[in-house]
């Protein structure tokens, strides 16, 4: 199987998917819908009949129940209860920062660093308004690792200070979502290279271009809910941990092979229409994107990102759009995947074995995951019910290291003594945190507990002090600078520690302690739209943690006639893992990535309850936290690069062969410069173009597909990630596309346009053209 193809549909006009109401014909009984439409397409039935969705692990998936919905939910009598009239705007913007020299803020992998590139990363917003309240809500998806309070402050600051935003947006209406793919150079966050200049510019226009479209369209928009089961997509990494959850509740989730299901394998989505046609959709399934591994170079928005943009090309969106017009976007967003790994064959072939995602490579297996995503969202596509009831919106800020849980209703729903205090305290790793998830291991071992004998501990501290003298820059916000001496670690590590001056770590039990982590103050949400609900929470949410809040909440909910409720992770900041107490005592990476003590999922439950139980009662949102200083977002200037011998940047030194066949891998190479000196925001690195009859070029394929990968080869390659080289090497750049089986027949070339700084302190632009090549024809109708 060849590496991740991505559907080729440039020459597929949806006309029934553009336009407003005024051109809509006359409906008909038999007239199919949009969406009907769309999925009627050959490329749609291409997408749903892809042979790469009957992948499955040795042992497959069977159906089995949803996770917690409400039945039957009250319809109370209040003035919006009924309403199913509201207004949208939709928005994207492209957030990749530097592909050569950077590495992954999710992975921590001092080995890794990026020279490739194989899918763009995105920020998707999308404004949610009810006419009914007058209240209205902001969604953002970013395709990147992490959130911070850093990334979030910078957003919320540019917001802040644009005056036709601020007055409608601010902390308490703006949710911000990443979908974690661990594939993205964010160790720019630390404001040193460009990471945040970019992820936090760009999220901020992706926030204006949907304000302004909803501003520009303010006519009734409609928007349905849909959800279904997604089988043979993810998997429980953390077996040993879910096996300690009461043998009753496991029960509950039991699929139609008499197995449990360890997953949440609930996939909902929101369809956004407007004048009839739809113009978004936001979509929640829990899975980890790391079938991209810390071992290879690319940049990548990884499975999320890949199911994004499959169903963007699908419905022809325009990233380049003006706002007030604006075009489809599709956000495929985070869920509840704190436990749950797209590596389906995993317990076949452990990492860092190549075939773990089911496919024979990560770029194989990330396609097989994203179009399993795909189908499923096109099968749902206009299967949903219209959302009905107003938006509503609760924020808090919680002092998450200092809570008592008290509340009757969470009590109840826990295993615990009477006289046990139930509480959380300040936040830090375990030891076993340096273990890693099986997606990609770390050099320390799970599950060592405090119970454990004392030369198992000791072995342990041996693991760790092997990490003496490698460096350790880049980890979101708690990773000291400096390289950190083994004993100084060993030091570090201790049972029940009470006695570190300044902090407070008594709540830990089974934990051995490691390193402090994690904000005091934490940012919980809960959004509102119609009978759907999405609590936002800064966690990696485990499944059963998640099924015990949803249900929770759910049941205080319904009185308000929601019977839905998602929960996203990674929302506002980032604090690490979220288990059951029950998950915590057998310290897995993610029980020792839990970072305020064994109950702070009923911590959580509890905080999370008082947001529901303020918005069911109508009491009044207090004003947004103020908003900081505004970042400096001017992007730094890229490196210096020493001269090539081949020749001056914009030079073709491999040009393609004159006659190639649909289904082939087609090579070429450039002579470039540094990618850091010029990143192609809103642009693209390399094109494809086709003749058209009047003798003019047509882009039918730029850098953001998977199927046109751009890679920096450098003369000298760095052996570590540098937040900001000053200096680079020359380099060239391999083009590789996977030319479709369905490639239409014509004249093709390559162009790659960039800038360079040879020896110069100031940057100059280069275009390189391949000749032309012939692809013979199509060899089969689906790519």
């Amino acid at each position: 199987m060849k590496p991740a193809l991505i559907l080729m549909s440039v020459a597929l006009v949806l006309s029934g998917c553009k336009g407003d109401s005024s051109s809509t014909p006359p409906a008909t009984v038999n007239a199919p819908s949009p969406a009907e439409r769309v999925k009627e397409s050959a490329v749609a039935q291409c997408v749903i009949n892809d042979p790469r969705r009957l992948v499955v692990s040795s042992t497959p998936d069977a159906p089995g129940p949803l996770e917690v919905t409400v039945d039957t939910p009250l319809q109370p009598a209040s003035e919006c209860a009924d309403n199913q009239r509201f207004q949208v705007g939709t928005g994207i913007y492209d957030i990749t920062a530097t592909i050569a020299d950077t590495a992954s803020l999710a992975w921590v992998n001092p080995q890794q660093v990026f020279s490739a590139l194989h899918t763009r990363v995105y920020s998707r917003a999308f404004v949610i308004a009810s006419p009914c309240n007058g209240k209205r809500i902001l969604f953002v998806s970013l395709d990147t690792g992490l959130m911070s309070a850093t990334l979030r402050d910078a957003i919320l600051a540019e917001i802040a200070a644009d005056p036709e935003l601020s007055p409608h947006y601010n902390g308490n209406n703006v949710m911000l979502s990443v979908t974690h793919t661990h594939s993205d150079p964010g160790i720019g966050l630390n404001e040193q290279g460009n990471g945040l200049q970019v992820i936090a510019g760009g999220t901020y226009q992706a926030i204006r271009n949907a304000h302004l479209n909803l501003e520009a369209n303010p006519e009734p928009a409609s928007i349905r809910l849909s959800a279904g089961e997604l089988l043979n997509t993810n998997i429980n990494r953390s077996k040993p941990a879910y096996a300690l959850n009461p043998a009753d509740e496991r029960a509950l989730f039991t699929n139609t092979a008499g197995n449990e299901t360890q997953v949440n394998k609930r996939m909902v989505q929101l369809e956004l229409s407007r004048g009839g046609q739809p113009v978004g959709l936001i979509n929640w399934f829990g899975v980890h994107p790391t079938v991209i591994g810390p071992a290879e170079k690319y940049v990548s928005g990884d499975v999320k990102g890949y199911a994004s943009l499959g169903f963007e090309e699908l419905m022809g969106t325009d990233y380049r759009a003006d706002p007030s017009t604006g075009t489809y976007v599709a956000a495929f967003a985070q869920a509840d995947e704190g436990d749950a790994s797209p590596n389906i064959a995993i317990e076949d072939f452990p990492y860092p074995s190549k075939q773990r995602g089911g496919g024979e490579n990560d770029l194989d297996a990330n396609a097989i995951s994203g179009v399993k995503q795909l189908a499923k969202a096109l099968e749902l596509f206009g299967t949903g019910s219209a959302i009905t009831g107003p938006v509503d919106f609760r924020f808090a800020t919680v002092p998450i290291t200092d809570i008592t849980v008290t509340d009757q209703t969470v009590l109840k729903s826990l295993n615990h003594s009477d006289d046990e205090e139930i509480r959380t305290c300040d936040g830090i790793l375990g030891v076993s945190f340096g273990a890693g998830a099986e997606d990609g291991p770390g050099p320390t071992k799970e599950g060592y507990t405090c119970s454990d004998d004392p030369d198992v501990l000791n072995a342990a501290l041996a693991d760790i002090q092997t990490l003496e003298g490698q460096p350790l820059e880049g980890f979101p916000g708690g990773w000291p600078k400096e390289t950190i001496p083994g004993q100084v670690l060993s030091a570090a590590v201790m049972c029940n520690a009470h006695n570190i001056p300044g902090h407070n770590f008594s709540c830990q039990a089974e934990k051995p302690v490691l390193l402090p982590r994690g904000d005091k103050d934490l940012p919980f949400q809960l959004f509102r739209v119609g009978n759907f609900a999405l609590l936002g929470l800064p966690w990696e949410v485990t499944t059963m943690a998640a099924r015990r809040i949803r249900s929770l909440l759910l049941e205080e909910l319904a009185a308000e006639g929601i019977d839905n409720l998602v929960i996203a992770g990674l929302v506002n900041n980032y604090v690490h893992y979220l288990t059951t107490r029950e998950e915590y005592a057998s310290q897995q990476y993610e029980g020792a990535s839990t970072l305020y003590g064994p109950w702070t999922q009923a911590a959580v439950a509890q905080e999370s309850l008082r947001l529901a139980r303020a918005m069911v009662n109508g009491d009044a949102q207090p004003d947004a936290p103020a908003t900081g200083e505004r970042a400096d977002l001017t992007l730094v200037a890229g490196p210096t690069e020493s001269p090539h011998h081949e020749g001056d940047p914009g030079k073709v030194t491999l040009q393609p062969p004159s006659i190639v066949s649909a289904g082939d891998i087609l090579q070429t190479r450039f002579v470039v410069g540094h990618p850091g000196n010029d990143l192609r925001i809103q642009q693209s690195y390399v094109t494809v173009e086709r003749m058209q009859a009047d003798g003019s070029w047509q882009t039918v394929v730029e850098d953001r597909s998977p199927e046109l990968i751009y890679e920096w080869e450098a003369l000298v390659q760095p052996p570590l990630a540098l937040e900001r080289p000053l200096t680079s090497s020359g380099g060239t750049a391999l083009v590789i596309w996977n030319i479709p089986r369905n490639a239409a027949a014509g004249t093709y070339r390559i162009r790659v346009e960039g800038a360079s700084r040879v020896l110069s302190a100031e940057a100059s632009s280069y275009e390189a053209i391949t000749e032309t090549f012939v692809i013979s024809g199509p060899v089969a109708e689906c790519p």
